[in-house]
């Protein structure tokens, strides 16, 4: 998504509120001027790519955000497997541990 301020932004911003990390990502200024819709005078604007994320305090790396946002951007953005795919992962991961145990215990699956 694409946010426009009037100033300048860090490119890693960060709210603690409530046991709630709220971190807003800035990316790749572009500084934008355009007359608005209705206006007559010029808008000088700072463009980002913009990406805001919140998770409960202690869920992400804050230092790790601030030195790499760019390998956040997309947090939160994977596709949600669907119930059959969650199923099937637990059954593939059930009988690598069935398969694990019996060769500890040197029995069988």
């Amino acid at each position: 998504m694409k946010a426009r301020f009037d100033t300048t932004q860090e490119s890693v911003t960060v709210r603690q509120i409530d046991g709630i990390d709220y971190i807003y990502i800035c990316l790749n200024e572009n500084i934008v001027t355009e007359i608005p819709e209705g206006q007559e005078e010029e808008q000088t604007y700072h463009e980002y790519d913009y990406k805001e994320i919140s998770e409960p305090t202690g869920t992400l790396d804050l230092a790790d955000v601030k030195a790499t946002p760019e390998k956040y951007f997309n947090y939160g953005n994977e596709p949600k497997k669907t119930d059959t795919e969650r199923i099937d992962t637990l059954e593939a991961t059930t009988d690598d541990i069935i398969l694990m145990m019996a060769d500890l215990i040197g029995g069988e699956a």
